[in-house]
């Protein structure tokens, strides 16, 4: 009986151990997106750079590039916002992160004023409809 217990109780352990955590998980998850898809021509002006996670504000950050027409900085940021919260609401990719309350961060830059950001938005728990 004793040795059953031990071997349940070691059975238990291995397999606790090997569990990764959701933000460990989205941690590697980023990186392996980043290596294997970017950049990553998501539209005819817009360019996916990378995407990082950040484990203290449990943030999936999204980095782009704006070239041509969308290259400018008349962007109606309230309306962008809006846009990328619905987004965010519809996504079925990211429902994990979702669910435990993520927050979720979008970085465009311009491709003719290197460096330069033309939106830098954050989509928080509330904004996607997360109590």
């Amino acid at each position: 009986m004793k040795r059953i217990f031990f071997y349940l109780l070691c059975l238990t352990f291995l397999l606790t151990a090997c569990h990764e955590s959701l933000e460990d998980k989205a941690a590697r998850e980023a990186k392996e997106y980043t290596r294997k898809n970017c950049p990553k021509q998501i539209s005819d002006n817009i360019v996916n750079d990378s995407m990082t996670f950040d484990k203290d504000t449990r943030t999936l950050h999204y980095y782009f590039t704006m070239t041509g027409q969308a290259d400018t900085s008349a962007i109606d940021k309230q309306q962008a916002k809006e846009k990328i919260t619905k987004a965010v609401k519809d996504a079925m990719s990211i429902r994990t992160y979702k669910d435990k309350s993520f927050n979720f961060a979008y970085t465009y830059y311009s491709e003719k004023n290197k460096g330069k950001i033309l939106l830098d938005i954050k989509i928080t728990p509330q904004d996607y409809g997360k109590q």
